[in-house]
């Protein structure tokens, strides 16, 4: 695993997504709140903590071997929430920085959640369709506490909606609920909205639009865009952002990017992804130039989005973004020392507890329904969504005005606040 100094930290930082940070963004809300000792070791370990061995069939009859984690950090708010990853690198910490992080983007939306996370370390490109059946029901039959009423998963990192209806059924003989709820973004026809499965990439350009016009005061219309990500996350905000007026010039992945000729209108966010995610394909892409991913990250843009599961600014590059607004939609993509340099330059930086806050929200939503607490139509659906992601934006927006902090010294406050005053009312 290549490894680059974080020269602000001293520490070693990640080509990997740097998922020890919402540690260190954490404990400075905690002590900056002045949360008692008590409440805060609370939210500074882990509840749970599960490593297994899945042990899956493969083609040709072998037997393949994998480790499983799945994290459980804080419940006071309500059962546990969080992201399922197919990661080859992925490892026990990075599921407790994914899982605090999920804890406070819940409490920012404001919905009965607490945070978890896990996965399978496995790459899942090299898994056939039926060895990967057989890894996610493996890993399904062997964590404890899966269900609606205890820890519910949504897909994250090389998972999808088939995933999701894989361990559902997988489980359905070990919980009294419905066994659909017990995940969210599934598939329609087991009961979820197609919409939800995309919310993250709704999430991350609702927000972006919305501090751009109302705290940076410039129209989305006018708006420059460069997208370091071209996975569902990437392609969806690309998309919508583009829709909605603004024009994505540059997009890359961690191979390669495609910059727009200086005299077209932007790049064709509906076909820049695919070839981007075939890099053998860029040379027929005849709208825009193949370029390298650190030219898309310096792009003299309005907007930085940051939307791909890997660490993209630190503070050996920080000085050379020249967007003014940076938007993390996947966590661990901005660095502790990244962020202390985009502060010092006055660069707005809007972090994944705010940015992706859509992915809580959705799940919600979905969770309820799957329960048969209510029945929603997709247009109420996207009403509620949409109202819950501005509400989020504005109660961080509120704390960040009347504190004087950063948009992450706000988003982690308000989190952390709720979380502490839902244990000051237990204790």
């Amino acid at each position: 695993m290549t490894t680059f100094n974080d020269s602000t930290t001293d520490e070693p930082s990640r080509t990997d997504p740097d998922l020890d940070a919402p540690w260190t963004y954490a404990t400075a809300a905690a002590r900056r709140l002045g949360v008692p000792d008590d409440i805060e070791q609370r939210l500074l370990y882990p509840t749970h903590r599960q490593r297994i061995t899945v042990p899956f069939e493969r083609d040709d009859g072998s037997r393949g071997v994998c480790e499983g984690y799945r994290v459980r950090h804080d419940a006071v708010r309500g059962r546990y929430l969080g992201p399922h990853r197919y990661d080859l690198s992925l490892t026990g910490n990075d599921c407790a920085g994914l899982a605090a992080a999920t804890t406070v983007s819940a409490a920012i939306a404001d919905v009965p959640f607490g945070g978890a996370a896990g996965g399978i370390a496995v790459d899942p490109t090299t898994l056939s369709r039926d060895e990967r059946v057989s890894l996610t029901r493996s890993y399904a039959s062997r964590i404890n506490g899966l269900g609606p009423e205890d820890d519910v998963l949504f897909p994250g990192v090389g998972t999808d909606e088939r995933t999701m209806a894989q361990i559902a059924d997988a489980v359905s003989d070990r919980v009294d609920r419905p066994q659909n709820a017990a995940v969210a973004g599934k598939p329609p026809a087991l009961g979820g909205h197609r919409e939800i499965t995309r919310a993250a990439g709704h999430s991350v350009a609702h927000v972006t639009q919305d501090v751009l016009e109302t705290d940076l005061d410039r129209p989305l219309s006018d708006a420059t865009v460069a997208i370091y990500g071209t996975g569902q996350l990437g392609a969806t905000t690309a998309r919508l952002l583009e829709f909605w007026g603004a024009t994505v010039i540059a997009m890359c992945n961690d191979q390669a990017g495609l910059a727009a000729p200086e005299s077209e209108n932007g790049l064709d966010t509906d076909l820049a992804p695919s070839y981007l995610e075939r890099p053998g394909a860029l040379s027929a892409y005849d709208d825009g130039t193949t370029t390298g991913t650190e030219n898309v990250l310096e792009q003299d843009v309005d907007v930085l989005i940051l939307a791909a599961p890997a660490t993209a600014v630190t503070a050996e590059n920080a000085d050379e973004i020249q967007a003014d607004l940076v938007v993390e939609g996947a966590t661990g993509s901005v660095t502790p020392g990244g962020q202390s340099v985009l502060a010092e330059r006055d660069s707005t930086v809007v972090p994944d507890v705010l940015a992706a806050v859509g992915r809580p929200i959705a799940a919600h939503l979905e969770w309820v329904e799957s329960l048969g607490r209510d029945q929603m139509s997709d247009a109420r659906v996207t009403n509620e969504f949409g109202y819950a992601l501005t509400d989020a934006v504005d109660d961080v927006r509120d704390r960040r005005e009347r504190c004087s902090l950063s948009w992450r010294e706000a988003a982690y406050s308000v989190g952390l606040s709720r979380v502490a005053a839902a244990y000051e009312v237990v204790r």
